[in-house]
């Protein structure tokens, strides 16, 4: 069988198998089962070898986060996989890519063209018959060979079917599995589900379709890049010196500034020189005001850095000055990356762990990751480009990382087992997600207690918020079939099998 007949007929099955997969269930084994069948048919259609490294590494990491999904099946995990995915797929499509960016770029030109490409073809239908006679003779071969004798075998069916009782009766015994299917699938058959269906089979052909339009467009914008800087032929010493005084007095500067900023970092936050800063006022002005402003210093340093070391001071002959005082300022910041991190360490040990203070961990990650690059660019001559395809790669699996733990769990376990009753943000929780609701029944006296100590409240009503969100929670889990399985909330339901779930009334009083 043809290439080009193995993807139709890939196609086919995978949408069937989309719609079985998806309609009306959630994500579960589904999403990597699903994703490794598409992944699986595109290798075999197209004869891919797995012999470049990128490939083997993204296809390590799709499969890896595929297997978070069923553990986790948090959001994060899920948004990796669907992003470890595209990359994967955008490196399948064009082995000899490299970098993380440009893979993603592939796709998305690919799915573009998988919008597009079927109309210009049909719009130069009249002005090169020729050309695309020969491109939609497969279309019209399966059409004569398969979709025709189909319709006219069940026209015929349905005329015996009704003409014959005996028949009809013997159709009805022995297909009626069949049958039943069939009515039920045109019966359930309505707008969304045909839009969901159609959908699901935009998404294969983005996968299995390789569009040649899209090999040429890529070109355009496949930039070619030394790894190191190269020496430029005619320095131009009296321009590049005076940028060379002018980056120096600007980063020499910034050090001074920087230099006073991290000394009273490290005496009031690291050391806690002059009393606690716990007060909610002083840590939400260090933490919501300090922290965002303090990264963003990180980055526009990096920038600068950047900027001035593009190319012609890289190689003047008297520019160690520079890259001491560049070195000096890369280490500054990673002092201040130190600062922020116990900045928001301490607003976690007093105020609880939230999804935003995770991100500033992550962020802070990322900038780290960043300074280091950016000293071994300076040191080692890295270009531009190769520098922002390294850090496509740090991000990607930085990226993957943050999908290894489960957020919500730990959120909801670190809250309610470190914070006191008054601290505790029982709102917050709720909104979490519903694989964390065993954790809040394990501690519902706690929040009672956080309840009650607000006035002017139905207590009542918000107390048995959460009993009716497990309740809406196990009555969705009956609906799903078992490809919505996952490890985490298969192990929520099982907790609450033996739980008598009651709605809380308040203990009667005396003055009652």
């Amino acid at each position: 069988m043809s290439s080009t007949n193995l993807k139709v007929l890939a196609l086919a099955l995978l949408t069937i198998l989309f719609n079985y997969f998806f309609w009306e269930e959630k994500v579960g084994i589904n999403l990597p089962l699903f994703s490794s069948l598409l992944i699986g048919s595109l290798i075999y259609s197209d004869k891919i070898k797995l012999d470049s490294l990128a490939i083997k590494v993204a296809l390590g990491l799709t499969i890896f986060t595929g297997i978070l999904v069923v553990i986790h099946n948090s959001v994060i995990s899920v948004f990796t996989h669907f992003f470890s995915f595209i990359v994967l797929v955008g490196f399948l499509h064009r082995p000899q890519l490299t970098s993380v960016s440009s893979a993603m770029f592939q796709f998305g030109v690919n799915a573009l063209m998988s919008t597009f490409e079927p109309i210009i073809l049909l719009a130069s239908t009249n002005n090169h018959r020729n050309r695309n006679t020969s491109k939609f003779n497969w279309v019209f071969r399966i059409t004569k060979l398969l979709i025709i004798p189909v319709v006219v075998f069940f026209i015929f069916l349905s005329i015996f079917k009704a003409a014959n009782p005996i028949f009809s009766n013997m159709l009805d015994t022995t297909f009626s599995g069949f049958f039943q299917a069939f009515n039920q699938f045109f019966y359930s058959l309505s707008l969304p589900h045909l839009i969901f269906i159609l959908f699901g089979a935009f998404i294969i052909i983005c996968v299995l379709k390789n569009w040649e339009r899209a090999k040429g467009i890529h070109k355009l914008f496949q930039f070619q890049s030394p790894k190191i800087l190269q020496s430029p032929e005619n320095l131009n010493e009296t321009n590049a010196k005076n940028e060379y005084k002018t980056a120096l007095i600007l980063i020499c500067s910034v050090n001074v500034l920087l230099l006073i900023i991290n000394i009273i970092d490290i005496r009031f936050i690291w050391f806690n020189v002059g009393g606690d800063l716990k007060s909610a006022v002083e840590l939400s002005q260090l933490v919501h005001n300090g922290t965002y402003l303090l990264i963003f210093s990180i980055l526009l340093s990096i920038a600068i850095l950047l900027f001035y070391f593009r190319k012609d001071l890289n190689f003047l002959s008297d520019n160690k000055w520079l890259i001491t005082a560049s070195y000096i300022w890369i280490i500054q910041n990673g002092i201040l990356v130190i600062s922020v991190l116990l900045r928001n360490y301490e607003y976690i040990i007093n105020y609880g762990l939230t999804h935003k203070r995770i991100g500033v961990f992550f962020f802070l990650l990322l900038t780290s990751a960043g300074l280091v690059l950016m000293w071994l660019k300076i040191k080692k001559l890295y270009s531009f480009l190769h520098l922002f395809k390294q850090a496509g790669w740090v991000f990607y699996i930085a990226f993957i990382s943050l999908a290894i733990f489960d957020w919500d769990s730990m959120i909801a376990r670190y809250n309610l087992s470190t914070q006191s009753a008054a601290n505790i943000d029982y709102k917050y929780l709720y909104d979490l997600s519903n694989r964390t609701l065993p954790i809040l029944y394990e501690n519902k006296e706690k929040i009672i207690e956080r309840i009650k100590q607000k006035p002017a409240m139905d207590h009542e009503k918000e107390i048995n918020k959460l009993n009716n969100k497990i309740k809406r929670y196990l009555s969705e889990q009956q609906g799903y079939t078992w490809v919505s399985w996952d490890l985490s909330n298969s192990k929520a339901v099982d907790y609450f099998k033996d739980k008598k779930l009651e709605d809380y009334t308040p203990p009667v009083t005396k003055n009652q």
